[in-house]
């Protein structure tokens, strides 16, 4: 059974030549993103673009910067005609999951439709330029990251509003995105697709393995300190980077905020059972008072900020000893909310 065979005579209408067609659910055409970056007036009769009408997705393998990749519906959206996009929806093209889902499929991701990168972004719009000024005026990060990462918005549809952030597998592949909104009294702040983050590594592709990882809570701790560094997307190691951990072994330094402290030596004391005679390459900086690696940064400039990262260290028994305290704080609180009769 080849599913998504109806969409197949959709494709062939929009782009004339499809390799599979009929035949695959995993069909390739000519990119027409390929042809207009290099001035053709036909196809290159490469075959790049490869779409999967099971999963409904599209992505060219030679778009690279920025991916050419999304949805189905996107696709047919930007090339074909209104009669076209609407037999696709006729034929229940909206419903992606209405098939039986496999582990693979549940966790796949796309794009919203409405997401605009930074590097197409329209100067004279004031919707974009909301957008930009909350980045790079407000929370100071530079053209530069937003480009490297990919960043862009939204100015309409579900995610109207709200800063997008992609995160790519170490294949190029979308496996996560951050939807954080840029509008002040927007709920809730953040929005992202339903995946289960413990088997992904934000933007495994940007990852050096062989220089020091260095670890933080959110995203934008990490556009603070774009430097091999890798948001948890919490406070918590995901299984996925434990188990790359364990078998690359890189140089790791912890950083995370002030009030996870507690948690940045329980995760430093958890890699070092897989470190085993390598301790010497875990370490963890405790930043003081309250404020995050990312408002260290707007408050006080990149040089304080690069001044506790150097003073980055190894686990220590007084670090223990606060740990220990930690956990009986969190014990005896939990046993006094749990007893309280409201």
């Amino acid at each position: 059974m080849i599913r998504g065979k109806q969409f197949h005579p959709i494709v062939q209408r929009i782009f004339l030549d499809v390799q599979g067609y009929l035949e695959t659910e995993q069909i390739q055409v000519c990119c027409p993103r390929c042809q207009q970056r290099e001035g053709l007036h036909e196809p290159d009769g490469r075959f790049n673009l490869e779409i999967n009408t099971s999963k409904r997705i599209f992505r060219c393998w030679k778009c690279d910067n920025p991916k050419f990749s999304g949805s189905l519906k996107r696709l047919i959206r930007l090339y074909g005609t209104n009669s076209d996009l609407q037999m696709y929806e006729d034929y229940g093209g909206d419903d992606y999951f209405s098939y039986e889902k496999t582990d693979d499929e549940i966790n796949f991701v796309v794009l919203p439709d409405e997401y605009i990168p930074f590097s197409k972004m329209n100067d004279y719009d004031l919707t974009h330029m909301e957008a930009y000024n909350y980045m790079v005026l407000e929370r100071k990060i530079n053209k530069e990251t937003l480009l490297k990462y990919n960043v862009g918005f939204a100015v309409e549809g579900r995610y109207e509003g709200r800063i997008i952030i992609p995160s790519y597998t170490a294949y190029g592949e979308l496996n996560y995105f951050i939807s954080r909104a840029f509008r002040r009294g927007m709920k809730p702040p953040y929005l992202n697709p339903k995946v289960d983050k413990d088997k992904i590594i934000f933007n495994e592709g940007l990852i050096n393995w062989d220089s020091t990882l260095y670890i933080v809570e959110g995203i934008f701790e990490v556009f603070s300190f774009p430097v091999n560094t890798v948001p948890m997307l919490g406070k918590t190691i995901s299984h996925a980077m434990f188990m790359e951990l364990n078998k690359r072994k890189p140089p790791v330094v912890i950083l995370l905020d002030p009030d996870a402290f507690s948690n940045a030596i329980q995760m430093l004391q958890k890699l070092q059972a897989i470190y085993v005679g390598q301790e010497d390459k875990l370490k963890l900086v405790e930043l003081p008072g309250k404020n995050d690696l990312d408002e260290i940064r707007r408050n006080n400039g990149l040089s304080v900020m690069n001044e506790y990262i150097r003073n980055a260290r190894s686990l220590t028994l007084d670090d223990l000893f606060k740990f220990s305290k930690y956990e009986e704080q969190d014990k005896g609180y939990r046993s006094y909310s749990g007893n309280k009769k409201w």
